[in-house]
């Protein structure tokens, strides 16, 4: 090869390498910064209703601008559902109930309690930002907390519904059989039983269900027609509740609060996994609140 034509050969040669080089950083796309106030901001969008000055959606603790590193989702902000996210490597915990034992988080008096303190230590010396998604998601179709719910439970035929309670229409069954069925299906949240109030042998069809603490049996037995109510022990008061509906000879079905919301926070968790790729999730699952002691 002559001279001149060997200096063009590799003249040419690093061209095309930096064509390449300059094509591949082209290519190569940055990953997207993500903060807290991103996904806050993508949640509140997806309830209009919610009015973003009068919620308890907010931001718990810690700054909304913080680089999400990792997120955490859970129904509770236990103390243990927090050391879990932290040991876990999450920045960031997205949880359905209040931190500090009361709706709004702000009752003082809760602080009395070294527990209340000792939460909160742990809160702020980890850096840990918390924002709750609450009334966002005890309403949105299809994946919030009664959609999610209902689909747990096995039901698809939904034929009326209120703001917050759904009725479903299901091949006809006795409400014993029902409870059963349910029971069964709690099992996987360490729900050892359901409670049963009401007569075992009533035909039912049309099955209503509420979302979390929100399960007002006389709106699901009156206006929206159901057969049987399947209520939360948040949400159905036994001295009154109860006493209407046995003597009533109405069957309602009695689960605990947080086995009727465990499939939303599931669902939330892979909500964000799809929505933020770039920043890995963690549902933290979370199971019945107490176990049945028998003598």
């Amino acid at each position: 090869m002559r001279r001149r034509q060997f200096i063009g050969s590799v003249a040419a040669s690093a061209g095309l390498g930096l064509a390449i080089k300059a094509t591949g950083q082209a290519d190569r796309k940055e990953t997207p910064v993500v903060r807290a106030a991103d996904v806050r901001d993508y949640l509140l969008k997806l309830g209009p209703w919610v009015n973003p000055n009068d919620t308890v959606d907010t931001f718990k603790a810690g700054d909304p601008q913080t680089v999400v590193k990792k997120i955490a989702v859970a129904w509770m902000p236990y103390l243990w559902t927090i050391q879990r996210a932290l040991d876990e490597g999450c920045n960031l915990l997205v949880c359905h109930e209040p931190v500090y034992y009361n709706h709004t988080d702000k009752d003082d008096a809760v602080f009395l309690f070294e527990v209340t303190r000792r939460k909160k230590q742990l809160i702020e010396s980890s850096g840990l930002v918390i924002y709750r998604c609450h009334d966002v998601w005890d309403r949105v179709e299809g994946i919030g907390i009664p959609g999610a719910w209902g689909e747990f439970l096995g039901f698809s035929k939904l034929v009326n519904r209120s703001t917050f309670c759904h009725v479903y229409e299901i091949p006809e069954t006795t409400s014993g059989e029902l409870a059963r069925s349910v029971a069964g299906k709690l099992q996987a949240f360490g729900h050892e039983t359901v409670q049963l109030i009401g007569p075992a042998d009533k035909r039912v069809r049309r099955i209503g269900i509420g979302t979390g603490a929100i399960t007002p049996f006389r709106e699901m037995a009156g206006r929206l027609e159901a057969d049987l109510a399947i209520c939360t022990d948040d949400g159905f008061t036994f001295w009154s509740d109860a006493t209407m509906a046995i003597d009533m000879g109405y069957p309602v079905i009695v689960v605990n609060h947080a086995s009727s919301e465990e499939p939303g926070m599931r669902k939330l968790a892979a909500r964000l996994r799809e929505v933020f790729p770039s920043v890995p999730v963690t549902a933290i699952a979370q199971e019945c609140m107490f176990r049945t002691i028998r003598a």
